[in-house]
Parts: structure tokens; C-alpha cells; sequence
């Protein structure tokens, strides 16, 4: 009896961490159901006084669609930085629309709209359908729809460079602003020009990522490897290299990037999933649990972490500490 309720303490808690968490360490999307290029979801949800707001997305204009927890740090950020875009885009082709989840309360959007002075709607997703149609991946997640209402962009989490990244992508979309200027705007000031090579090597790694991001691992795995064969000290490109040769099940290939990874930068947390990835997927639970605990420490936000080695002591037989990482990375995901 007790090894069934530890099975289905694991079966609830992995089930919960996959809404937030990717399968491979290192890639997530923002949305599981909508991609880049197909069409937005039209809904009709209510806002939290009890008005029906219909959103459509071939209303021809473009929108800044926004997936928020009212009582979530990142989100309020997020919603700061989204009233600073409607002041500046308000009257110029473009709609910012939030969606609040479905735990958030009629007091908590006061305070916000209140506190943020927030002028665009904010709906209550209180059954949680538009979430589960749009396939939510982790809060807070925006997308961004063209005239056409095609889902052109999306944005999971919230950081520093919100404002830019997405605002500037809608711009480009209703035309004030060009594709030349929003790269430029998302690009960071160097004080040393990158090298020709190191140039060439960044843009394989934005191309290898998109592949990825489309299912085709061995197409992305050539693009990593020519940015590694450029610029042999580039860690992310190592790292992105590894997770495609992953996807491949090339495990000592990516064991073999991992490590040299690692070796370039020590303190990289990344390096360290993708080697406890690896010796997962091996079978070396011990060793895997060694290089995931140490990347959970070197990590602030370490929900990832704590789920990996879950799995590992899950894989290992170890179900006692399986459930108590399960539930490490549940606990730190609700408190953000």
C-alpha cells in the first residue's frame, strides 16, 4: 500500500512539474498548442467586474496577448513593463490583452489595475480552457499576433529585456519599426567587436535553436556543430550542441560537449543538467544525481534541477527521494 501511494505522489507531482518544465533541460516554449505562423485562438473570457471580452484575432490589428499570475513577482513585472507599452503604442495598431490564471481573485486584479495603473483588460480564466487550448507551458508567457492573426512570437517567463523583445516585435509588425532597427534594439552592446567567426557562430546558434524548435534535432546538431568549429570557447553553443545530440540519442557525443563545457566554464549550471541528463539517459543514476545536485546549487531558480533528480531517483528506485524533489520543485514553482 505504501509503494502505491508513492507511486501516485510521483505520477501527481510529475504531472504537475511538466506544465512548467521542458522534457529536455536547456528548451522550453512558452505554448504547446500554438505555434509561430499558425493561427491565433480566438476566446471569450470575462473580466474580473463580470463583462464578456471577446478576443479575435483577425480584428487587424496586432496584439500583445499576455498569460499572468496575479500573485506572481515575474508577472507583476511583467504587467508593469506591458502599461509602459500601452502608454507608448496606445492609438497605434496595437492591443494588449492579459489573461489572468484561474486562482487569482477579483481582489488581487483591483489591486493590480490599482496599484500598476493597468488600462487594458485583464480576464479571468477561471476554468482554465483558454490556458489548456493555448497549451501554457510557464507564467507569465505572451504571444504576440499579427494583423493577420497569425501567431507570430512568443515569449516565455519575464526578464529585464521584456519591453524591447516584445514590444519591439510588435512594432515591427504594425510597421513602426524595421526588422534592421529591432535588431539592433535586442542585440547587446559589445565592447569588443566579435571576431568574424564568433559572428558566424552566433548566427548558427539561432538557426540550430530553430530547428530544434521544429522537431528536426540531426538539421540543428550540424548548426551547432559548425558555430562549436567556429568558436571553440562559445559554452552556450557546447551546450546547444549537447541538448540536439540528446534529442539524437547521441549520448556520448553530447557527453563529450557537456564536459568541455564545463571545463570552459565550471560554474555553468546548464553544463551540469545537460551531464546529469546524459548519465540519466545512460543509466548512471548516481553520477547523474551528483551533476544535477551540484547545477541545483549553482542555480537560484533550481525547479529544474529538483525535478531532474526526481526522475533520477525515480530511475533509480529510490521513491522516497523521488517524491521529495517532485514536491522541492512543485513548492518552489507555486511560491514564484
Amino acid at each position: 500500500m505504501a509503494r502505491r501511494t508513492l507511486r501516485g505522489s510521483i505520477v501527481l507531482f510529475t504531472a504537475l512539474t511538466a506544465l512548467f518544465l521542458s522534457t529536455v533541460p536547456g528548451g522550453a516554449a512558452a505554448f504547446r498548442n500554438v505555434k509561430e505562423g499558425s493561427p491565433a485562438l480566438p476566446f471569450t473570457l470575462k473580466d474580473f467586474e463580470g463583462k464578456d471580452v471577446e478576443f479575435r484575432p483577425d480584428s487587424g490589428k496586432v496584439t500583445i496577448l499576455s498569460f499572468v499570475k496575479l500573485s506572481q513577482d515575474r508577472s507583476i513585472d511583467e504587467l508593469k513593463d506591458l502599461v509602459a507599452l500601452n502608454k507608448e503604442l496606445s492609438g497605434k495598431g496595437i492591443d494588449i490583452l492579459a489573461v489572468a490564471s484561474y486562482g487569482d481573485t477579483p481582489a488581487e486584479a483591483k489591486k493590480a489595475i490599482s496599484d500598476l495603473g493597468i488600462a487594458f483588460p485583464i480576464l479571468h480564466d477561471k476554468d482554465q480552457k483558454v490556458y489548456g487550448d493555448y497549451g501554457l507551458f510557464i507564467l507569465p508567457s505572451t504571444g504576440v499576433i499579427g494583423k493577420d492573426g497569425k501567431f507570430a512570437f512568443e515569449h516565455g517567463s519575464h526578464g529585464p529585456d521584456f519591453r524591447d523583445v516584445v514590444g519591439g516585435k510588435a512594432k515591427v509588425l504594425a510597421g513602426l519599426m524595421t526588422a534592421e532597427e529591432y535588431a539592433k534594439l535586442v542585440t547587446p552592446v559589445e565592447s569588443v567587436k566579435k571576431s568574424r567567426e564568433e559572428g558566424e557562430a552566433g548566427r548558427m546558434i539561432s538557426l540550430g535553436r530553430t530547428l530544434l524548435k521544429r522537431g528536426m534535432p540531426d538539421k540543428a546538431a550540424e548548426r551547432f556543430a559548425r558555430a562549436v568549429e567556429l568558436d571553440p570557447k562559445n559554452v552556450a553553443a557546447r551546450i546547444a550542441y549537447g541538448e540536439s545530440l540528446v534529442a539524437s540519442k547521441k549520448y556520448d557525443e553530447a557527453l563529450a560537449q557537456f564536459t568541455k563545457a564545463k571545463e570552459i566554464a565550471p560554474d555553468s549550471k546548464d553544463a551540469g543538467l545537460g551531464l546529469g541528463a546524459v548519465h540519466l539517459e545512460k543509466g548512471e543514476f548516481d553520477k547523474a544525481i551528483r551533476e544535477i545536485s551540484d547545477a541545483a546549487m549553482l542555480n537560484p531558480k533550481p525547479e529544474k534541477a529538483y525535478y531532474w533528480l526526481g526522475v533520477a531517483y525515480e530511475k533509480k528506485g529510490d521513491l522516497p527521494n523521488a517524491v521529495k524533489y517532485y514536491k522541492k520543485a512543485v513548492e518552489k514553482i507555486i511560491k514564484e
